[in-house]
Order: structure tokens, then sequence, then C-alpha cells
């Protein structure tokens, strides 16, 4: 980042921009650069922008209008996308303002994409300030700065959590066991900052971040999701199974949103298992060594269950290869599909009139014999 402060002291940018799908990464970073303009000048103010207080016009008026008792005023202007045609009149001519004792930042999380459909998205005159602005910043970098922080893909979370441990609590963590963690708490970077944060203040200073302590922090207060139980009833982990099954039943829940998660993870092999038969060559190729072979079948599988789109090649990592699905749809027969469905079925209505045990015990069994088919 462009540095806030001259060696003298004296405040360099005046406008950043702070711009991506990833809220947690950009709240992370304006709270820094509050932070970095409140310590050098602790009685530096802070205002944020709030339509339902105040107009916008009159907030530019306050950022234009010099402070006779504070040193620095930082001005917060969130959601900048939404700013209606006049705003973003007052907005675009704010850049010309000479402003020694302010700084303002900008959020938004509508960037430019190379899709055309994000792009549509932006409208005329958001996206004739967003020129504007990156041309100050090309041309005026020490006053003017656009950081992005687009929310990377699934299959990229691990990176995140690998990259943020140390640049926000100074820890390490392996990239195995940055994966742990994404598989444990799920892919929203808010939560998973939690629970890195909650990680941070269990350690002492300078311990690493291992899989031990993920297990003990994360693992012990998550509540399992329907997902993980499915995957492993489709592993057939028994063990697993039972220890989500104690995670479910740490608190509240409702089975249906269980079996219905399991059905529809069932369908989805069910659908695999007949369309390997129907196509022994794309199962050929999804058991090749060659990588880019072993994608194009998975995404053929993938399509064929349904769980993507012929658009959705960025999805087929988190959502086929990873939890190797295919290889879970083949170890089915298909006598025991059908016996799964008809269990299925029957413990559904079961629990929902009262005549099947929904306790743990009851439930454990169910759960037994989708694996075994019995």
């Amino acid at each position: 980042m462009s540095a806030l402060f001259s060696e003298g002291g004296d405040l360099l940018l005046r406008f950043i921009l702070l711009a991506g799908d990833d809220a947690t990464s950009r709240e992370i970073a304006r709270g820094d650069m509050v932070k970095a303009v409140t310590d050098r000048q602790p009685a530096a103010e802070v205002e944020r922008y709030n339509a339902d207080d105040t107009g916008f016009a009159a907030f530019f008026e306050r950022i234009i209008s010099p402070s006779l008792l504070a040193p620095l005023r930082v001005f917060l202007v969130p959601d900048v996308h939404l700013l209606d045609e006049t705003e973003f009149e007052l907005l675009g001519g704010l850049l010309d303002y000479d402003l020694p004792d302010a700084c303002v930042v900008l959020e938004t999380e509508r960037m430019r994409s190379s899709k055309k459909t994000r792009e549509a998205a932006l409208s005329k005159k958001y996206a004739a300030w967003l020129d504007a602005f990156e041309e100050r910043a090309q041309r005026s970098p020490s006053a003017f700065l656009v950081q992005l922080f687009p929310k990377p893909p699934d299959y990229k979370m691990a990176d995140w959590v690998e990259e943020n441990t140390q640049r926000l609590f100074d820890r390490r963590i392996s990239k195995t066991d940055a994966e742990r963690l994404v598989d444990l708490v799920g892919t929203d970077t808010a939560v998973l900052h939690s629970e890195l944060s909650k990680i941070d203040l269990y350690l002492a200073a300078g311990e690493t971040v291992t899989a031990g302590v993920i297990d003990k922090v994360a693992g012990a207060t998550r509540l399992s999701t329907p997902f993980e139980l499915a995957q492993a009833l489709g592993e057939k982990n028994m063990a697993h199974v039972l220890e989500i099954i104690e995670s479910i039943y740490a608190g509240s829940v409702y089975l249906p949103l269980y079996v219905g998660a399991v059905f529809r993870h069932f369908w989805a092999l069910f659908k695999m298992n007949m369309f390997a038969k129907a196509n022994p060559a794309v199962l050929g190729d999804y058991r090749s060594s060659g990588r880019q072979r072993h994608n194009d079948a998975a995404m053929a599988f993938g399509v064929a269950s349904g769980i993507l789109t012929h658009k959705q090649a960025n999805r087929l990592y988190p959502a086929v290869v990873k939890p190797r699905l295919v290889d879970q749809a083949l170890s089915f027969s298909f006598g025991h599909y059908k016996r799964v469905f008809s269990l299925l079925s029957e413990f559904d209505s079961g629990i929902k009139t009262g005549r099947f045990d929904d306790s743990k015990a009851g439930f454990q069994v169910f759960c037994y014999r989708i694996v075994k088919g019995a």
C-alpha cells in the first residue's frame, strides 16, 4: 500500500478506494488505515456517511470545510455504487479539492470484471466515476489509491487463510492445515476470520496454528452441516458420521434438513453412476493420468449429475474433484441406491409423523443402514 504519511508526518493519501466482494478483507484494510491515522494523531476525527442520518450534499460540505479543532479527519463512504447521479457529480468534483487535513476512504463491492454480465451491472455514472478515479490513481499515486479485494474462488480459500494468518496475526499455518480449517468452517471469509481470531486468542504469542488447535478451537464449537453428513455417508466413513451426529445433537436439530441433504447427495451420485455406465469412454478419461482429460471428464460428470452447469468450470474443484464424488458414485451398486432411497423416504415420513425414532441413537442406526444399504 502507498504510504499514508510522509517522513515528516504529513498526510499523503487523500482518496482511497477499496473495491471488491471480499467484504472481510475490505473491512480489515479500512480498519488498518483508520488505526494508522489515529495512532499518528489521537485527536483525529473519523466520520462515516449514513444516508439515513444526513444527505450526501451535507456530508460533502463537511469534507471540504476545514476543521478548526481536529488536526486530521477521515471520512468513510460505504457502498459508493449505490449513490445516485447527483451524488456522483458531487463525488466526482470532490476529487479536484485539495484536502490538507482530510482523507476520504471509499468502499464498494462492485468492481470491474472481464465478464460482460458483471460489466453490465455497473451503472454508466459509476463506471465513468471509476474511470476518473483510476486515471487519478495512475497520475498521482501518492494521493490516490485503489485497492482491490476480490473474493477468492473456493479452491483458493486456503491460500487466503495462509496469507491472512501471517499478515493479521503474525502466525504461521501450513497449506494443509489451512485447507483443514476451510473444510471445517466453510469458505465465508467473515467466518474464517472469526475462527482465526479465536485461535489467536487461544495460542501464545508466536505459536503456529496446527491441526490439533484447529480441531480444538474451531471444530469443538461448530455445528456440522447437512452437507458434511451427506459427504461422510457417501464416503462410507461411519466413524466420521458418528462424530458429525455428536456435533448435530450438541444443539437443537431439525432432521428433515439433514435427510434432504443426504437425498440430494445420493441422487447426484446415482446420476453419476448411471452416466458412467452409459459413457465408459468418459470414465476412462476420468481415470487417466492426464490432468486436462481428468478435469474435462469430471466436468462432464458434474453436469450430468446436475451439480454444475457448463458455465461453472470454476466450481469444478470444490464441488466434484476435491470430494471425489465420482469415486463415491461408483462405490455403490444399483441395488444399494434403491435401498438408500427407500430408507430416506421411510425415515423422512416417519420422523415427520412421529412413527420413527428421531433420537441420536435412532439417527445413528439410520445412518448405519444408509452406509451398509441394509
